[in-house]
């Protein structure tokens, strides 16, 4: 990265703009006979139900969300999250590693993609990994080593390799080496810098009805074949206190994010897309809040991007997308309807006014608005007005196209079976 690509870059975390919570790896660790007799004697899981149950108050502590949905949301949020943060501390091994896959259409947090599917697993830069697979007819993936989870503070992208320009056999498959060392005619070759602790794939599926994801493989060259020791029980009371503490900062730290959109917005006016401090560099995201009554709704115009990828999706108060799978919560450029003065028209209401870009809230009164513009040369802005629901067909194209009930339906019905097909297993 440049250092004027670095200067572009915006953290905009909470009303503050001033912190990503702590740093992972500054975390001071107890001693490892502390570590071992907490496991021995439960004060290790005592303390991780200890945090657990802390951290349920940052769902009630968010006085304007009191309603019976965000409430219900909040903890449905919280219970999704601490399945991932246990996943993401006892299941990822640098040494072994394997593919964790969140956030998802469950473990959502921190106003994921719906068009995304995200793979981690941890890495160390003193050994080597090949990650192999099948380049399939996904629309594109971005390959990043990073210094780790970016509500934790960890905000480095250390590498980034984009499929486009990435070497595939013509069978299709690939191989990518990630090492510190070159090592020496291998295509696909990822450096690995010497605080990079994680690698991330986000994988981007457009035509929700036809492509095929990318697979991937990691093995770790230096560890293949061996087995891990016998757990012992330091190890693991760190574990418990990972998983707690990645559960709490993570819905701490995002719900200051929302918080902060939420206090800046401004009636008649969508936030720009910026470059994201912890984001890769190629995507530009535009988050706002709205605030809309249950007879209004929101008309967004704006020219469209000169851009491989982009979108509009609604995010919920606690920063988690909004239901993908069951409603019309997100659509790509290859899903959204352009009119005939090529201009793109998103409509977000509470029920359904009959057209095709309509991003459905589920009900919610409060949420943001969130699009992103991936690999582009320009950064068209957003116009938004609030009017009444019955007034949105006058407000649109004399052609915008009618959408049935029925067609309504049978597209729904089509998102289901892509996540089905995505998420073969939870």
């Amino acid at each position: 990265m440049t250092n004027e690509k670095e200067q572009t870059k915006v953290r905009a975390v909470g009303g503050t703009g001033s912190e990503l919570g702590s740093k992972s790896k500054d975390r001071v660790r107890n001693p490892e006979g502390v570590d071992a007799a907490r496991l021995m004697s439960g004060e290790a899981w005592d303390d991780f139900c200890d945090k657990l149950k802390e951290t349920g108050r940052h769902v009630l502590a968010e006085a304007s969300l009191d309603s019976e949905l965000d409430r219900s949301d909040g903890f449905r949020y919280l219970a999704n999250l601490t399945q991932a943060g246990i996943r993401h501390a006892f299941n990822l091994d640098p040494r072994f590693p394997k593919w964790v896959r969140h956030p998802d259409s469950t473990s959502k947090y921190g106003a994921e993609n719906a068009d995304n599917i995200y793979h981690f697993s941890k890495i160390r830069s003193d050994l080597r990994y090949r990650i192999s697979g099948r380049r399939n007819t996904a629309t594109a993936f971005l390959l990043e080593t990073k210094e780790g989870y970016m509500q934790l503070g960890d905000v480095e992208n250390y590498s980034t390799l984009d499929s486009e320009a990435m070497t595939v056999a013509p069978d299709g498959t690939f191989e990518i080496i990630l090492s510190a060392e070159d090592p020496g005619g291998a295509p696909n070759w990822v450096p690995l810098h010497a605080d990079a602790t994680q690698v991330l794939i986000r994988q981007y599926l457009c035509d929700w009805e036809t492509e095929v994801p990318a697979e991937f493989e990691i093995v770790c060259l230096d560890t293949e074949g061996e087995s891990p020791e016998p757990l012992r029980p330091a190890p693991i009371a760190r574990k418990l206190d990972d998983a707690a503490h990645w559960i709490e900062t993570t819905i701490r730290v995002w719900n200051e994010w929302s918080v902060g959109y939420r206090e800046r917005r401004k009636d008649g006016v969508l936030a720009p897309a910026e470059n994201y401090v912890g984001g890769a560099d190629d995507i530009f995201y535009g988050n706002d809040a709205y605030v809309l009554a249950p007879d209004e709704a929101i008309v967004i115009e704006s020219d469209v991007p000169d851009a491989r990828y982009w979108h509009y999706q609604l995010v919920d108060a606690w920063l988690a997308s909004m239901d993908y799978t069951n409603g019309q919560t997100s659509l790509n450029h290859t899903q959204l309807h352009i009119d005939a003065d090529g201009k793109v028209r998103v409509v977000i209401a509470h029920r359904d006014p009959g057209v095709p870009n309509w991003l459905d809230t589920g009900g919610h009164l409060e949420g943001l608005i969130q699009y992103r513009y991936i690999w582009a040369n320009d950064n068209p802005q957003p116009t938004i007005r609030t009017l009444k629901l019955g007034d949105v067909r006058a407000a649109l194209p004399a052609d915008t196209p009618l959408v049935t009930l029925e067609a309504r339906r049978e597209a729904i019905a089509r998102r289901q079976a892509h996540i089905r097909r995505r998420e073969p297993t939870c």
